[in-house]
């Protein structure tokens, strides 16, 4: 990964071209007191930001495969609690007629 610490150099550079003087930039590029050619250091920025782009991509897609678990547990959850309530009123229900059995076979004795 590049260093946060990337300075540049402009040197002016003079060229007779025909009649007139073409003055042109040439920048070079410093990195811990190391000078590098302005291409590797395209190079080397392209590669960085084309590996970030790929861990972003992969980090949207991990992200998307957790959600759709997260929903698929949530909808799972809501299935087995609307199963539970509707068990609980069946034994409720069970419950209650078997006591009011029990209660009038006791009645009777």
């Amino acid at each position: 990964m590049l260093s946060d610490k990337i300075c540049f150099d402009v040197k002016m550079v003079k060229f007779k071209r025909g009649k007139g003087t073409v003055v042109m930039e040439e920048v070079t590029t410093t990195q811990d007191n190391v000078e590098e050619e302005p291409f590797m250091v395209l190079q080397k920025l392209a590669g960085e930001e084309a590996k970030l782009l790929d861990e972003k991509k992969n980090l949207d897609a991990l992200r998307a495969k957790l959600l759709s678990k997260i929903q698929e547990e949530i909808n799972s959850k809501k299935s087995n609690i609307r199963k539970l309530k509707s068990e609980i009123k069946d034994l409720k229900f069970s419950c209650e007629e078997l006591t009011k059995s029990f209660k009038s076979g006791a009645n009777t004795k």
